[in-house]
């Protein structure tokens, strides 16, 4: 049944990374996957989005979407941005595909998914669905988006400014691989495209060659012209902000926040107002006592880890594995029931399925131990224990 709702359940992107090797090989596959979740709106409708990028810059987005009302028309934004829209089947369900290089029926994958928030939006202008894709594709610790020269054309890397310079690249203002910045280097693709350019205002339609459009920051949308704009839903957002009933170490604080802000930083929606009163208080206390099973195995060659968070409120959580100097953090998931489990590991295989990767002699100590903790988004522990590991 389909009804405003005033709770928010709250989604984020379960996210998976499979590493291939070490150095250079570890960024050449990489697998994102989030489910939606309902803001309320439909409390039925479900769905997910999966991204796969090769060899860092050739990337495949898809967005499937089930049980929303039939044969509707939805708009997807992306941070904001209008990248598409899908018409949904009798029964109600829906996709929308993005490649780097299109096929078929596919969209051009114009923008960077990771970090995002993934928004499905009705006719009438509420954000349906939501969830959000880890950064996992920014550049940091001083690296640079680097187009070094290469026989099959240029290839994009992170690289320092010296590394970049040693290697006879170019360094870009880009802050990913994806859309690929280095494409037409040189020389740059000559034919313009719509450029959706972020600004504190809204996205500003710009025409730019698609290098040029990546460069800025930029994302590429299948339109002909800036007339109307498409970097912007037809139909403008119905909420406004809502009354955000957020975890923290002190208790529940009230923030402002969208819908689908809230529900993919794990909030409470509250509804309609201003947090004064906080209305936070008057909620129910989370179901259960938060508590967490840490297990751990190390092998000469092996370290294992496993984090199991029980009594939790719905929302999702992240999780940090910590032995000796070491730590490792898992990507968000969200609760199934009052329950979330995480999976650390240096095996291949295990990681292939899904486990966050760790080194083999991540498990340091005498006798081996680990800390294991349930956190928040914003990186607030709700629960953690340190256990002593089983030798093998």
């Amino acid at each position: 049944m389909k009804r405003l709702g005033i709770v928010a359940v709250a989604a984020f992107a379960a996210v998976t990374v499979v590493a291939l090797g070490s150095g250079a090989a570890q960024a050449a596959s990489e697998k994102e996957s989030g489910s939606f979740s309902s803001t309320g709106i439909d409390d039925d409708a479900s769905g997910g989005a999966k991204l796969v990028v090769k060899n860092r810059s050739d990337g495949k987005f898809e967005i499937k979407a089930k049980r929303l009302a039939g044969d509707a028309t939805y708009d997807v934004l992306v941070d904001g941005v209008l990248v598409g829209q899908f018409t949904t089947s009798g029964g109600g369900s829906g996709r929308l595909r993005f490649r780097s290089r299109p096929h078929s029926k596919d969209l051009l994958l114009g923008f960077d998914p990771r970090g995002a928030l993934v928004v499905v939006r009705d006719a009438a202008g509420h954000d349906v669905l939501a969830v959000q894709l880890a950064d996992s594709g920014s550049v940091g610790g001083g690296d640079v988006i680097c187009c070094i020269p290469d026989d099959s054309g240029p290839e994009c890397e992170d690289r320092t400014p010296a590394e970049c310079a040693a290697e006879g690249g170019t360094v870009t203002t880009a802050t990913s691989c994806l859309p690929n910045p280095c494409a037409g280097t040189p020389p740059p693709t000559d034919a313009d495209v719509v450029c959706c350019i972020p600004d504190d205002s809204g996205p500003e339609c710009e025409d730019r060659t698609a290098d040029e459009c990546a460069l800025e920051g930029g994302v590429v949308v299948a339109a002909d012209s800036c007339t109307p704009n498409p970097c912007v839903s037809v139909v403008p957002p119905a909420d406004d902000d809502v009354q955000c009933c957020l975890p923290d170490d002190s208790g529940t604080e009230c923030e402002d926040r969208t819908p689908a802000q809230c529900a993919v930083e794990g909030g409470v929606n509250a509804g309609a107002g201003t947090c004064t009163p906080n209305p936070c208080d008057a909620l129910p206390p989370p179901s259960g006592n938060a508590t967490v099973l840490v297990k751990c195995e190390v092998r000469a060659d092996r370290s294992k880890v496993s984090i199991d968070g029980n009594g939790l409120a719905t929302g999702s959580y992240a999780a940090v594995a910590t032995s000796g100097a070491n730590s490792a953090n898992a990507p968000a998931r969200q609760t199934v029931g009052d329950e979330v489990e995480f999976d650390f590991d240096s095996d291949g295989g295990d990681i292939a399925a899904g486990a966050t990767a760790i080194a083999a002699d991540f498990i340091q100590g005498t006798p081996p131990q680990v800390t294991g903790a349930i956190v928040t988004l914003g990186g607030n522990v709700v629960v953690s224990a340190t256990v002593d590991c089983l030798v093998k």
